[in-house]
């Protein structure tokens, strides 16, 4: 009712504001809500398998009725190479999106006998013979599957945090949706968002297929440090504004932790309404 048009719940246990199964969380407040974007923040490469992680937004969306999205953790804070997050993220969005795939990459293959000569990346079977439904496929494991259920809506929103430089340059090419969280400063996260900015324009990509975000933690009548915006709900205005002139950011997402119920209500009241003006 306060007009805050994004819910997040990150992966984890080892803070209180972290939950252990975020979509199923998410999923319950789809029944809550009705206009929320209801999104998954931090998720982890390592924690589920590929599959699992695409039904698990994909219900979630078609619950919300097409309010899912999802935000995939650093490589560096999950102790994997770039190059892992990067394959969740094509296969979860060809999962989503395309019927009888498989793919094959370095840390990911789907289904799990894809050969070393199948082509890299997300594949496509040949059409011929006729079609035979998924589920009379017989007890062998097919080359290609589908996975189910789709989301509600297909491109369903894939944030990346881009803390390293390998996942900043292939996102700004593939045209994923960058996200800067709140353990990095705010000037290197300013600058790591204008520096995806430059790249996609530079590789051609629309600055309309993605939504750029920023994370950030705020202290009304507060002091800020490097990491935390703070000060008068004017000054926190201004400090958003010139984020969003720097970086063309479409997302801006409050780490609330010790935030008060008072301190939303006078976010909404006094800094969101004239975001919004």
């Amino acid at each position: 009712r306060m007009g805050f048009q994004s819910f997040w719940i990150r992966e984890g246990r080892e803070a209180t504001t972290d939950c252990s199964a975020p979509s199923i969380f998410l999923t319950y407040l789809s029944q809550k809500t009705k206009s929320a974007q209801l999104r998954i923040g931090a998720r982890r490469v390592t924690r589920a398998l590929p599959a699992h992680i695409a039904e698990e937004v994909a219900v979630l969306d078609t619950f919300a009725r097409g309010r899912a999205g999802l935000a995939f953790a650093p490589a560096s804070r999950q102790g994997v190479p770039p190059a892992h997050v990067h394959e969740m993220i094509e296969f979860v969005t060809a999962a989503w999106s395309a019927d009888e795939i498989r793919y094959r990459g370095e840390f990911l293959r789907f289904p799990s006998h894809t050969p070393d000569t199948a082509p890299r990346g997300v594949s496509t079977p040949e059409v011929e013979g006729a079609y035979v439904p998924q589920w009379e496929w017989g007890p062998e494991t097919p080359d290609f599957l589908s996975i189910t259920p789709k989301p509600h809506v297909v491109h369903t929103p894939v944030n990346v945090e881009i803390d390293d430089d390998e996942t900043l340059e292939w996102a700004a090419r593939a045209g994923v949706s960058p996200m800067v969280g709140a353990e990095l400063p705010t000037n290197e996260a300013a600058e790591r968002l204008a520096r995806y900015r430059s790249l996609a324009d530079a590789a051609g990509r629309s600055r309309y297929e993605v939504e750029p975000l920023l994370e950030r933690r705020i202290v009304l009548d507060g002091t800020g440090d490097a990491r935390t915006l703070g000060g008068s709900p004017r000054d926190v205005l201004n400090a958003i504004r010139g984020l969003r002139a720097r970086t063309a950011i479409s997302h801006f997402v409050w780490r609330r932790d010790r935030a008060t119920p008072m301190d939303l209500y006078r976010f909404a009241s006094e800094v969101q309404l004239l975001l919004q003006a």
